[in-house]
């Protein structure tokens, strides 16, 4: 909220220069209020691009109703801007159904790691499958065979689980391994066959540095869970923090576990 709150006084700086004060005076009684009412409008905005002429540009916008709607990286409805009436409309994405008493989603900001989501408006999500994880080693697994094993389709950007392939009641993979999907270290080289053991060495390094990295934090899951449920009334600031912290160790526990699963099933396959 302050990053927004500054936002908008570098704003007026920049482009009324000496006159601010004065201008924002005229524009509200209270200045310190109405520039904490600027950045609960930018938290609420939606980011949207539009088209107006031949210029295609990102909007922000306000749109009653549906700044109530909540985030999903699977949602059930989008925004779509009308260009000939200049209206934006919820619609239903093709080929779903909403049922009576059915939340509608939208997609806040598609491609957006946590933090970006933290920073504009306040949550984060333990299956974004928009985040990262820095790695630093050398170790790279074979990226066709780890997309196989969980049955991972599509380009890198639109990598999604290929529910046609996987078995019953396989709900392990979500938007934590599709980013490690999308993120882990890899190499791809053709028909040449993976190895085995140089195959297990590198997921051994992989999760070793993702041990390294959740060791750097002064609590574990388990024990932020635990803070979480003994304090059903939190401020929200620190709700909201705890639960950011979560989320990063959770997204890198399931990285660590999706590499024990590849290990297992590619090593699996190969032996037979």
């Amino acid at each position: 909220m302050k990053n927004q709150q500054l936002r908008a006084l570098e704003f007026w700086e920049k482009n009324w220069h000496s006159g601010v004060p004065l201008k924002i005076k005229r524009l509200a009684r209270d200045p310190e209020r109405f520039i904490w009412a600027v950045s609960i409008a930018q938290s609420r905005c939606i980011n949207m691009q539009v088209r107006i002429g031949a210029l295609v540009q990102d909007a922000n916008m306000l749109i009653p109703y549906a700044d109530m709607l909540n985030h999903s990286f699977q949602p059930n409805c989008f925004l779509h801007w009308r260009f000939k009436d200049r209206m934006v409309e919820v619609m239903i994405n093709a080929g779903q159904r909403i049922r009576k008493g059915e939340e509608m989603t939208i997609n806040y900001m598609n491609g957006q790691q946590n933090q970006m989501l933290m920073q504009r408006y306040g949550f984060s999500s333990s299956v974004n499958p928009w985040d990262s994880i820095p790695f630093s080693g050398n170790a790279h697994v074979h990226l066709d065979s780890f997309l196989s094993v969980f049955n991972i389709s599509g380009l890198p950007g639109d990598y999604y689980h290929n529910s046609q392939l996987a078995d019953k009641g396989d709900n392990f993979v979500d938007g934590a391994v599709i980013t490690a999907a999308r993120t882990l270290p890899t190499w791809s080289d053709g028909d040449v066959p993976l190895i085995p053991s140089m195959e297990r060495k590198a997921v051994k390094e992989l999760q070793e540095e993702c041990q390294q990295m959740l060791a750097q934090f002064p609590t574990t899951s388990a024990q932020d869970q635990k803070l979480l449920e003994s304090m059903p009334e939190a401020r929200r600031t620190l709700e909201t923090a705890i639960k950011y912290r979560l989320h990063r160790k959770l997204f890198i526990e399931k990285v660590i576990e999706a590499l024990d699963i590849y290990q297992e099933r590619i090593l699996f396959k190969i032996s037979f």
